[in-house]
C-alpha cells in the first residue's frame, strides 16, 4: 500500500474515531480519478481530524443590524441548532424546522457532510410567500467543524433572497450543503461570501431542482482558504426554467480553489448563463470543471458558459475545462475559457493619466472582480467584499 493511501486511511480513521463513523461510510477519491486529478487534498489531510470539534458561531459587534424585513440566523452555541440573532424578525408561520435526509448527490462534499453531525435547517415557503434570509457563520475558535445543512422548498411563485456568509478560523473544516426545490414561478436569489483562514478547508456543495417557469441565481465569492472545493449541481426537471451562475475566486499564497459544476436540462427551452472568474496570484491554483448536459429532450435550450482567469504571478497556474454534452439538435449553446495577465496597454493607459502602477493594478483587479460582485443580491451587496484585502 502506497504512502499516499496510508495517509488518507489514517486521516479517515481519525475522523471515524472522533465522530463515530462506520468502517466503510467514507472514502477519499484517488488522485487518478478524473474529477480529482488536478486537486491536491494535502490541505485537508493536514487538518487533525481528532482536534476538529463542532463549534458555535460568535456574534460580531461589527455586524450591522439587519433591515426590518430581514430574518437573520446564526449558529447556536451548542453547534446543533440555529437561533435568531438580535434585531432579526421571527420566521414566517409556514416555516418548518426539521431534520433533513441526505440528498442523492454523491460528491465528496456531500459524503463528508453526511458523515458528521451538524445543524440542519428546513424552510418551506408557501405559494406567493416572500422572505429575505441572512445566515452568518463565524466559528468561535480554531479547529472548528461546521457542517450546516440547508433545505429550501419553494411553492409556486414563492420568493427567497438568501445571503450566506462564512468566515472561518484557523485549521477549520467547513462543510456547508444546500438543497432547494423550486416550483413553477418560484425565485431563489442566493449570494455567498465565503472567506477562510489560510489553514482552513472548505468542502461545499448544493443540489438544486427547478420546475418550468422558476428562476435560480447564485453568486459566490471565495477567498483565503487553503483548499476550497465547491460542487454545485443543478437540474431543470422539465426545462423551461432560467439559471444564472456567477463565481469569483481570489487566490494568493498556495491557495487552491476548485469549482466543479453540473447543470442538466431534462426538458425543452431551458436557459443558463454561467460565468466563472478567478484572480490567481502567488503560487495558487485555480481549477474549473463546468459540465452542461443537454439530452435529446432538451430542444430549444439556450446555454452560455464562460471561464475567465487573470494570472498575476508567473508561479500561479490554472486548469480550466468547460464542457458541453449536447445530444439535442435545436439549441443555442456556447462555452469558452480565457487565461490572461494584466495587459501592458491598459496599465500604460492608466499611468499616462497620472495613476501610479500599484493604483493602476488595483483598479484593473477590481474591474475584473466587479463583473461578478455587481451580481450579488441586494441583501449581500452591503458586505462590500471588493474593499480591504480583496483589492490588494
Amino acid at each position: 500500500m502506497s504512502s499516499a493511501v496510508l495517509e488518507r486511511q489514517s486521516w479517515l480513521d481519525g475522523l471515524r474515531a472522533s465522530h463515530g463513523l462506520g468502517a466503510s461510510e467514507l472514502t477519499l477519491p484517488p488522485s487518478r480519478q478524473e474529477d480529482w486529478r488536478f486537486t491536491d487534498l494535502a490541505p485537508l489531510l493536514q487538518l487533525d481530524p481528532r482536534a476538529l470539534k463542532p463549534c458555535g458561531s460568535a456574534a460580531s459587534a461589527a455586524w450591522p443590524v439587519p433591515e426590518a424585513d430581514v430574518v437573520r440566523l446564526q449558529l447556536g452555541a451548542d453547534g446543533l441548532t440555529f437561533s435568531l440573532a438580535p434585531g432579526s424578525q421571527p420566521l414566517p408561520e409556514d416555516a418548518v424546522l426539521t431534520g433533513v435526509e441526505p440528498g442523492a448527490a454523491s460528491g465528496l462534499p456531500c459524503r463528508l457532510h453526511a458523515s458528521v453531525a451538524g445543524p440542519q435547517l428546513q424552510l418551506v415557503l408557501a405559494a406567493g410567500a416572500r422572505l429575505r434570509l441572512e445566515l452568518w457563520l463565524q466559528p468561535e475558535a480554531a479547529c472548528a467543524l461546521l457542517a450546516p445543512r440547508l433545505r429550501f422548498l419553494l411553492a409556486e411563485n414563492a420568493e427567497l433572497e438568501l445571503a450566506l456568509r462564512i468566515s472561518s478560523s484557523a485549521s477549520s473544516l467547513c462543510l456547508p450543503w444546500l438543497e432547494a426545490e423550486l416550483a413553477s414561478g418560484a425565485r431563489l436569489v442566493e449570494g455567498q461570501w465565503l472567506q477562510g483562514d489560510a489553514g482552513a478547508v472548505l468542502m461545499a456543495g448544493s443540489s438544486i431542482r427547478q420546475q418550468p417557469g422558476s428562476f435560480y441565481s447564485r453568486t459566490a465569492v471565495v477567498q483565503g482558504w487553503a483548499l476550497a472545493r465547491q460542487e454545485p449541481e443543478l437540474l431543470q426537471c422539465a426545462g423551461g426554467a432560467e439559471t444564472c451562475l456567477r463565481d469569483l475566486a481570489v487566490l494568493n499564497g498556495t491557495a487552491i480553489a476548485d469549482l466543479h459544476s453540473l447543470v442538466r436540462f431534462d426538458g425543452p427551452d431551458g436557459r443558463l448563463d454561467q460565468l466563472q472568474k478567478a484572480l490567481v496570484d502567488g503560487r495558487s491554483h485555480s481549477i474549473f470543471n463546468g459540465t452542461v448536459k443537454v439530452p435529446r429532450a432538451a430542444q430549444g435550450t439556450d446555454a452560455a458558459q464562460l471561464s475567465r482567469h487573470l494570472l498575476l504571478s508567473e508561479q500561479a497556474w490554472v486548469d480550466t475545462k468547460p464542457e458541453l454534452e449536447i445530444v439535442a439538435d435545436d439549441v443555442r449553446c456556447s462555452h469558452g475559457a480565457t487565461v490572461s495577465s494584466l495587459a501592458d496597454e491598459e496599465l500604460f493607459y492608466l499611468r499616462s493619466r497620472g495613476i501610479d502602477r500599484p493604483a493602476a493594478t488595483e483598479l484593473l483587479r477590481r474591474g475584473f472582480c466587479l463583473e461578478v460582485l455587481n451580481q450579488l443580491p441586494p441583501l449581500a451587496a452591503g458586505w462590500h467584499p471588493w474593499q480591504g484585502s480583496l483589492a490588494r
